[in-house]
């Protein structure tokens, strides 16, 4: 499908993304801040978006090489392709005084993109007409990962539970299942940093020299093939996409995902323009990726500790048996 040749703004259907510049960001050039903002699209292909007229400064038209300042309010007008229906809807699994857990299907964005809007987790609190007031998400899940999101219900809660996740004091297990026939256990710590070899995908991570610091103990479930096997993750650190990084670079990555699977990485720009094709699905090995936030435990002042364990999806279950 070839890009729109026409600009965006004013048409139906169109929105805006939009990003306020801070003070670190200042001097930067508009091309340059888009490009980190929005690290799917190419710096040259967003340089056509602004030639087009389809940013705004500040409400006005301008240009690539536009040198921003603190404060600057930046829209980004884009049509969206058809939002794909969600995967289902979040589950509660229980509450405490002041937080909530959440089962997340698979499918299923946390905030707003750029590509989904009214199809999120934060759009389905808001229409809840009672039980999330002043509902704040304490940490995220990819879009395609399932499984416990918590949410502080309240300013003191999400700081309560902001600071025991930025002190290690949160435990979480994750489920996937991967490709091959996985060892009984491993211990990955390779650091995790920006993939060198990878020009599509400007998002991805790799195993690298001179990353951050990461480390994952994975334990064998139990093998379902011989080319596919259930294991349990135990991430120690909270690097981006960590536990992808880390199965794919031990030889097995997770199934279904568009971009540490076995598919190149034309076809996760090819997902990324068309939504998933019947294709797209075979190439990957699933409709999404088959990652499960199983287990989150967290300190909480009125019990000590909480455990929360989220039910397995039915795509796990059916390749489960």
């Amino acid at each position: 499908m070839p890009e729109q040749a026409q600009a965006a703004k004013g048409q139906p259907g169109a929105v805006a993304v939009r990003f306020v510049v801070d003070g670190n960001e200042s001097r930067m050039r508009l091309d340059q801040f888009l490009s980190g903002k929005i690290r799917r699209l190419s710096r040259s292909r967003l340089q056509r978006f602004i030639l087009r007229g389809d940013v705004e400064l500040n409400g006005t038209e301008t240009t690539p090489s536009r040198r921003l300042h603190a404060g600057d309010q930046i829209a980004l007008w884009r049509i969206p392709p058809p939002e794909p229906p969600a995967g289902g809807w979040p589950t509660e699994i229980t509450r405490g005084h002041d937080w909530v857990a959440l089962n997340k299907p698979g499918d299923l964005t946390v905030h707003p993109t750029a590509r989904y809007f009214h199809q999120t987790v934060t759009a389905w609190m808001e229409q809840q007409e009672r039980g999330f007031d002043d509902a704040r998400l304490v940490h995220r899940l990819d879009r395609e990962t399932s499984g416990v999101l918590l949410i502080a219900l309240g300013l003191p809660a999400d700081r309560r539970l902001g600071i025991a996740f930025e002190r290690k004091q949160i435990r979480k297990e994750y489920l996937a299942v991967v490709e091959g026939y996985a060892p009984d256990e491993v211990i990955c710590d390779g650091p995790i940093g920006n993939d060198p070899s990878s020009e599509v995908i400007r998002l991805k991570q790799a195993v690298v020299e001179g990353g951050a610091q990461a480390l994952t103990r994975v334990v064998l479930e139990r093998h379902l093939t011989r080319n596919r096997s259930l294991v349990r993750c135990f991430p120690e650190t909270g690097r981006m996409h960590q536990l992808r990084v880390h199965l794919s670079h031990l030889g097995h990555p997770i199934i279904g995902d568009k971009i540490y699977g076995s598919a190149d990485d034309q076809a996760y720009d090819v997902f990324c323009e068309h939504g998933l094709t019947p294709e797209l699905a075979q190439a990957f090995g699933a409709n999404r990726q088959l990652l499960h936030a199983a287990v989150l435990e967290f300190p909480d002042p009125q019990t000590g500790s909480v455990r929360v364990e989220a039910s397995l999806p039915e795509d796990f279950l059916s390749l489960l048996g």
